[in-house]
């Protein structure tokens, strides 16, 4: 279906810069965009870009953080706390000065001057469909049921036809593995054969995670590879996410339009970005359990973090379309809610950013918002908008939030030990590290087990039935994180090796940790230590069938009851 053309093209533009010797002390020197060590006549050089979510690292009172999420960072060596080495800049030693280059690059897909007419429909949340006359796609298709182990629904339901519309595409295209893009239940609607596109990341964790829900057509694209689609003129390169998760976006032409829909990516493409017709990205942020359940600050520290994060947030999206210049920006990937009355707290501390805050911004820009708040259609001809409409298709029925939560607690309820400890001692996570887990109820208070795994590069260690950790005094408490974790949320994603940031970002456990973040241990149990081919139900996606047999058999009740 998709023929590979090579590597996608660049230009660049190269900008010099001089740093003059004089001007710099012995140790960190913080200059502009950059830090600059000095050790006699030795020097490193490194940008000030966080390599997380590309935060600015700030620097105050010796020390280098990046404010967003709080990565501390070490220039002398060139690590952050956490262990991540940071690329070092190339430069040129002279008499009297430094120098090296600042490059900007700018990707430039494949186009032809055809004008074809097709339409964008806005299902629901990142679910969206590109369709012509000749062809068709889909991206992230999120439909019904909950995401994140029942902390996110959808703001809206559903229109009733999706899966038509769905059925009829010639591919889907994932982005990454979170359950609010790869959606379990919503792909265990869809015909297997369809031909899957997804990006084809070192950990392999949305390939994998993707076949062990039975799909037998899977594509794999290349970061920065270009590639058309057969027999069309549809030229398409998948770009990751500017920092060290498994995220991406897609950037495409059809005839003249260009797109570039970076879904949630941070940094997309290390900020190497294209001029392009529409602009399509989240812009509700919210989207995480920072730091609402991290413990290691208080109610009002929360309310200030998050609020300079999602100034930093619309800021980063701002910068982006002013660097792309695009005629539309698509708002999309942001329709979700905390609904269930246990989240209540935060569904009041976590506030969302609305469309019309960037429509004032755009405005000024001179760039047209495509409002999914009140449009599910737009119409274009080559790269003009000629209508806009809603569709006012009627809605999917989906079931009570409450419905499907008893349904959770109901199938993950008995907590075999023997299997949990299975669990981690196999999991090859091979670094030193502490993990203390209580299981508990809905409000984080009754416990109902605890266990302690001290993982090693020699051995992984379970230890249940211990107490309070406070009381084991040769515990390491430098790289330690203490878990307060739902009991169905956590036995649900152990039983069917789902990623562990769906814990997090679905506000189903409070944390406590040392490194505040511990990148590997997250990584590993969210993109390396995931579902494939093994996992507790032996059918795929068995835990799927289950619940859609539940869905059809409560939705007939219900009807029956009107």
């Amino acid at each position: 279906m998709f023929e590979k053309l090579g590597k996608l093209k660049y230009s660049k533009k190269i900008r010099i810069i001089r740093i003059q010797k004089k001007d710099l002390r012995d140790g960190v020197n913080c200059i502009g965009d950059h830090f600059i060590i000095k050790n006699s006549e030795n020097y490193k050089i490194f940008d000030r870009i966080c390599d997380h979510a590309g935060g600015k690292i700030v620097s105050r009172n010796e020390q280098h953080i990046c404010p967003l999420h709080n990565w501390k960072f070490f220039p002398n060596i060139g690590k952050y706390e956490n262990g991540i080495k940071k690329k070092q800049i190339k430069f040129i030693k002279k008499d009297n000065f430094l120098e090296f280059k600042e490059i900007t690059s700018f990707p430039e897909i494949r186009k032809s001057l055809k004008k074809f007419n097709f339409k964008i429909k806005f299902i629901n949340h990142a679910f969206i469909k590109i369709e012509t006359s000749s062809f068709s796609f889909a991206t992230d298709p999120w439909a019904i049921g909950p995401a994140f182990n029942n902390g996110w629904w959808l703001k809206k339901n559903t229109r009733v036809d999706w899966l038509d519309e769905i059925d009829k595409v010639n591919f889907i295209y994932i982005s990454h593995n979170h359950p609010d893009h790869l959606h379990p239940l919503t792909l265990s609607k869809i015909n297997k054969n369809k031909v899957l596109l997804v990006p084809k990341f070192q950990s392999k964790s949305t390939a994998n995670f993707i076949s062990s829900l039975g799909f037998k057509n899977i594509f794999k694209a290349e970061f920065n590879s270009e590639y058309k689609l057969k027999n069309h003129d549809f030229y398409f390169s998948l770009f990751k996410s500017g920092n060290f998760k498994d995220d991406s976006g897609i950037y495409f032409s059809l005839g003249n339009f260009t797109s570039l829909i970076d879904v949630d990516s941070q940094n997309i493409n290390f900020d190497r970005l294209p001029n392009v017709d529409l602009y399509g990205s989240s812009f509700g942020g919210g989207a995480r359990g920072y730091p609402w359940m991290f413990q290691n600050y208080k109610t009002d520290e929360q309310i200030v973090i998050n609020d300079r994060s999602q100034k930093f947030f619309m800021k980063r999206k701002i910068e982006n379309i002013k660097k792309m210049k695009p005629k539309f920006f698509l708002p999309y990937a942001s329709y979700f809610e905390e609904k269930l009355p246990r989240d209540k707290r935060i569904k009041f501390l976590n506030k969302k950013i609305n469309i019309d805050e960037y429509k004032k911004r755009a405005d000024k820009l001179k760039i047209t918002v495509l409002n999914t708040e009140e449009y599910d259609e737009f119409d274009f001809k080559g790269n003009k908008l000629i209508n806009f409409q809603n569709s006012n298709k009627k809605k999917y029925n989906d079931l009570d939030p409450t419905t499907y939560l008893n349904y959770f607690k109901k199938n993950y309820s008995e907590i075999d030990r023997v299997y949990i400890k299975n669990y981690f001692e196999n999991s090859k996570f091979n670094e030193k590290f502490n993990l203390y887990v209580d299981i508990t109820d809905d409000n984080f208070k009754e416990n109902f087990y605890s266990f302690l795994v001290i993982f090693g590069p020699k051995s992984i260690k379970f230890k249940d039935n211990i107490g309070d950790i406070k009381s084991h005094k040769k515990i390491n408490l430098n790289n330690f994180m203490k878990l307060k974790v739902r009991k169905e949320s956590f036995l649900y994603t152990v039983q069917n090796k789902t990623p562990w940031e769906d814990l997090q970002i679905g506000f189903q456990c409070k944390i406590k940790s040392n490194p505040e973040y511990n990148f590997n241990f997250w990584y590993h149990f969210t993109n390396i230590y995931i579902r494939n081919k093994y996992f507790r139900d032996t059918e795929n996606c068995a835990s799927c069938d289950k619940l859609n047999f539940y869905i059809d058999k409560n939705l007939s009740e219900e009807s029956n009851l009107v």
